[in-house]
């Protein structure tokens, strides 16, 4: 009797993480407003958060007449000294990128999400001696994920 009244209980709840409402189906990815000196840097965040959704297929990406926006703002690129090494001399140096995000329900005209100063960062050695990242480029890439993972997780996940 008690397994029973567990299973009933248990089948009456239904776990749903995904904070997209039911009517958004698709949504746009404008390119970001890039507020850095960096040229290249709103069009590689742009891209992967495209490229990402894309594959997470959690919602189809459109270009104008969508559903819901996806909007942001690149505040801050840094590319600075991280450590050195025993001659006292630079060999590690860490990326970090600092984005704003909004997702806008353009259906109901209200904020779904919003999130400021998301960071991704990376390390990376210019001797390559570490085995790891050994360019400012590849660093990058990896700040940019962090950040794209970031937008993703928020968005479908609804954490």
């Amino acid at each position: 009797m008690i397994f029973l009244a567990g299973c009933i209980v248990g089948c009456a709840y239904t776990f749903n993480p995904s904070s997209i409402p039911g009517h958004i189906k698709t949504m746009e990815i404008p390119v970001l407003v890039n507020e850095t000196l960096e040229v290249t840097l709103a069009e590689e965040v742009t891209t992967g958060l495209i490229d990402r959704f894309v594959r997470d297929n959690a919602l189809r990406v459109v270009q104008g007449d969508a559903d819901a926006v996806l909007e942001g703002v690149i505040t801050g690129y840094e590319n600075r000294v991280f450590g050195f090494n025993s001659d006292q001399k630079a060999d590690e140096y860490i990326v970090i990128l600092m984005v704003d995000l909004t997702f806008r329900d353009r259906v109901k005209n209200k904020e779904i999400w919003g999130e400021t100063g998301i960071r991704g960062s990376a390390s990376y050695f210019l001797t390559g001696g570490s085995g790891g990242v050994n360019s400012e480029e590849a660093a990058r890439e990896l700040a940019v994920k962090q950040v794209v993972d970031f937008a993703v997780s928020r968005t479908t996940e609804g954490w």
